[in-house]
């Protein structure tokens, strides 16, 4: 089973997908595989209480579209993309009214399914603020609907977190609640915060194998739906989050053994289990919970909330920081994120050196498999963690108006982000030729660009507007700086020349 795309990736790749002879279902913000309304009509709002026939039109041909495929029909109302509906219909202002409305939908839903296919197998997601709205009892739902409940990202069978609002409403069906149950969990997670998308879940496979065991004792055992975002990098949880499909059973140490000799040989299984079973114990924890480890994203998105608070205004704190830090100034933030950050680096730098032994000691195909996967994980996540905490040195720098180190320190944070991209494409090779090209959404590149725009803006009110006196005190002798012109004999550095000046001076 396989959603093949959300907007027009499904439509385009979903006939592929079912000639493979896959089950084809639906992202939960896209039920029965049909456009979304914003998407036909950019025009008008998308409210289905003033166009309801045009909503159920597109139901329609999105269930003619699939017509003679195998599918899962995904049923349910969120609204246009991944957020609540009443954000754009303002009138369902209350639980019962809210409920209310999904409940009418989805049974409009399931009727136009029925019509087409009397057999058909429907779902529904009780992702996020569904799921609230049924555990308050504001959902009347079909009886043979699969009811789908979510990890949060990261894991743990509770309600996600989002934006600064993490209640951790546990998410499994209900003792004694009857019917089909399901599973939407997260091998990989996208949430601009802290999660993981191009490296591995930083949990351990204990957290994953008793989480998914208590939902399969839960009884959501018919339905499991895994995202698994670009696969690779997150071979071996997906593995065993099939063992756990499969057979209801899974352990985690004999797992990573017959992982590793079945990836890397039997020679090398030994090795690459010990190192597969440090990763989550190498991350970062930043919260009070057990899931609570930091994903790449932690080391790209956070420090770029630091440097944009801090170039919009660094009088005030970064609001969208409070589910992380909810302390009372930037400043304050800024410290708190460098002391994880150091802590990161320290603990990175030791799970970095055991994985390059190990690589020392592999050889062939092991040993490129090896440097493809966890080697690259590691080193991605010491770049990170040391760009990280140059950006929180960078500010800390700036806050005290040392605008010169301010540069310097961001610069060191660019270099760093810079190295990561360099490390995952080092890594393309063969059939993975550009395989991180579009790496889009941790988007480590932009990272980098942003410390370039820390750099010019400690720049700016470090040495302009005239910027002659940096250039000067890095790149002209003593005797030069002695003698004072005022005009330049040479044209000013761009700021990466004017770092590697810098850099000769006050580098490592």
């Amino acid at each position: 089973m396989v959603i093949p795309g959300t907007g027009e990736n499904a439509r385009r790749y979903r006939r592929a997908a079912a000639d493979m002879g896959l089950i084809l279902t639906h992202h939960h913000a896209e039920p029965l595989g049909a456009e979304m309304f914003a998407s036909v009509y950019p025009e008008l709002e998308a409210r289905y209480s003033e166009y309801p026939d045009r909503f159920r039109a597109l139901w329609q041909q999105g269930i003619d579209a699939q017509k003679g495929m195998r599918v899962v029909w995904n049923i349910g109302f969120r609204g246009q993309g991944d957020r609540p509906f009443w954000e754009d219909d303002p009138r369902y202002d209350t639980p019962a009214k809210r409920g209310a409305l999904i409940s009418s939908l989805i049974r409009q839903q399931y009727d136009l399914v029925k019509q087409s296919d009397p057999d058909a197998v429907c779902c529904t997601n009780l992702y996020g603020e569904v799921m609230d709205l049924y555990r308050q009892g504001c959902l009347d739902l079909p009886a043979d609907v699969i009811k789908i409940w979510a990890d949060n990202g990261y894991g743990r069978m509770v309600s996600r977190r989002q934006g600064n609002d993490n209640p951790r409403v546990p998410a499994l069906p209900p003792e004694g609640d009857g019917g089909a149950h399901g599973v939407y969990y997260h091998a990989s997670f996208y949430d601009l915060q802290a999660a993981s998308h191009i490296t591995m879940l930083p949990n351990s496979a204990g957290l994953v194998c008793d989480e998914l065991k208590q939902a399969l004792a839960r009884g959501a055992e018919d339905y499991w739906l895994v995202n698994c975002s670009n696969v690779k990098p997150h071979l071996p949880l997906l593995d065993l989050i099939a063992r756990l499909w499969q057979t209801g059973e899974a352990e985690p140490v004999g797992h990573s053994v017959a992982y590793a000799q079945s990836y890397y040989g039997a020679a090398a299984g030994w090795a690459v289990a010990k190192c597969l079973r440090h990763y989550a114990g190498a991350a970062l924890a930043y919260g009070p919970h057990e899931d609570d480890h930091a994903g790449d994203q932690f080391y790209n998105h956070v420090p770029r909330m630091l440097i944009t608070q801090f170039i919009a205004g660094r009088d005030r704190p970064a609001e969208s920081l409070r589910w992380l830090c909810g302390l009372p100034a930037l400043s304050a933030q800024a410290n708190w994120c460098a002391d994880r950050y150091a802590a990161a680096c320290a603990s990175y730098d030791g799970y970095l050196r055991e994985c390059e032994a190990t690589a020392a000691i592999l050889t062939g195909p092991a040993r490129t498999l090896f440097q493809d996967s966890l080697l690259l994980q590691a080193r991605l996540y010491a770049f990170w963690s040391e760009g990280a905490l140059a950006v929180c040195q960078a500010l800390q720098a700036g806050f005290v108006g040392d605008w010169a180190r301010c540069f310097y320190l961001a610069g060191r944070a660019k270099r760093a982000y810079t190295a990561a991209d360099a490390a995952m494409r080092a890594r393309e090779h063969g059939k993975w030729i550009d395989f991180y090209a579009n790496e889009c959404q941790t988007d480590v590149k932009q990272t980098a660009q942003l410390c370039g725009y820390l750099m010019s803006f400690a720049r700016t009110l470090g040495e302009g507007p005239h910027f002659y006196e940096w250039m000067r005190a890095f790149g002209d002798s003593e005797a030069q700086r002695r003698v004072m012109l005022i005009l330049n004999t040479e044209n000013h550095p761009d700021d990466d020349a004017l770092w590697r000046l810098m850099e000769q001076r006050w580098g490592e």
